[in-house]
């Protein structure tokens, strides 16, 4: 069995460690010299801790609610008392909303659907609103995020999928070249690690690559411009070939330089066309890059 193969037995079966199954990626990422695809399998093996908010892929956040224990006079407690997000400051309220889930993967393998992780809340945070519910009547003395253990079964399950996807569609490349994975082509396989690693967008950053690398297009240079819109954002075919369409027919009525009313259109709804997994930052990120490659091409300044 080869290395592919051990990778998508273990993605498809339901027992064995995801954590294996990420060093197994690791070692295909080697194999195949995708630096994308080695920066998720580290990061996913050895946590998120360094990096910035945008880069951490969205499975890995959550909606939660925040409780706490308030102390009153003569012993009296409030404990799992819920904590409204409107009671805090607007820079705090997501301690009382969500949780990103940064941990090594190995910190939430085994976690059942019915257990509960709790996350404390800082110190002096605690201490900033000691006072400031129940008309200081109670004082909190301590708060926490609670995240239910389903969010955990659902993270691994997305992984494994996710890894599942890939390695398919790589053995379906293979199929047609044989069983070298040194004959795949780079840049088919950075394609591939986008749409099916990383949901559609390049989301997730590493010391080895930006969330989207720096393209220029020639004007009038639509293999370029396609090219760019498939490896980078991950668009299917369908999508590049609605703005070939889009560019057409705008080139045809269009009477001022600029954007035409149909090109605009697509760029609009560009986060449809990347993927459903991509972040509210991706798409933005996405559509600027997106715009900037067609203004190119149209040979226009934006």
């Amino acid at each position: 069995m080869n290395l592919l193969d051990e990778i998508i037995d273990l993605a498809a079966g339901e027992k064995g460690s995801v954590a294996t199954l990420l060093r197994k990626c690791l070692v295909l990422a080697h194999t195949l010299k995708s630096d994308r695809l080695k920066a998720w399998a580290e990061n996913e093996l050895n946590g998120y801790e360094a990096a910035k908010e945008d880069e951490v892929p969205a499975y890995r956040k959550t909606l939660v609610t925040a409780k706490g224990l308030f102390l009153g006079r003569l012993g009296a407690q409030l404990t799992d008392q819920p904590i409204p997000p409107a009671m805090l400051r607007e820079q705090h309220r997501h301690f009382a909303e969500s949780v990103i889930l940064f941990q090594p993967i190995a910190s939430y393998e085994g976690v059942g659907p019915n257990s509960k992780l709790v996350i404390e809340w800082p110190a002096n945070l605690t201490l900033m609103y000691r006072a400031s519910f129940f008309q200081g009547q109670y004082a909190l003395n301590r708060a926490w995020q609670e995240v239910p253990g389903s969010v955990f079964v659902g993270l691994i399950d997305t992984i494994k999928t996710r890894v599942l996807r890939f390695a398919l569609e790589l053995r379906d490349e293979l199929g047609l070249m044989g069983e070298d994975l040194h004959g795949l082509p780079k840049e088919k396989v950075d394609q591939n690690v986008t749409m099916y690693i990383f949901g559609g967008t390049n989301v997730i950053a590493s010391r080895d690559f930006t969330q989207i690398e720096r393209i220029e297009i020639e004007k009038g240079d639509w293999p370029a411009l396609a090219e760019a819109l498939a490896s980078r954002l991950g668009m299917q075919p369908s999508a590049v070939s609605e703005l070939k369409s889009a560019l057409d027919d705008d080139s045809k009525d269009q009477t001022a330089p600029g954007l035409g009313q149909r090109t605009a259109g697509w760029l609009k709804q560009l986060g449809n066309k990347v993927g459903p997994a991509v972040l509210s930052i991706g798409v933005e990120v996405a559509k600027k890059e997106a715009t900037k490659w067609i203004a190119e091409y149209l040979g226009l300044h934006i």
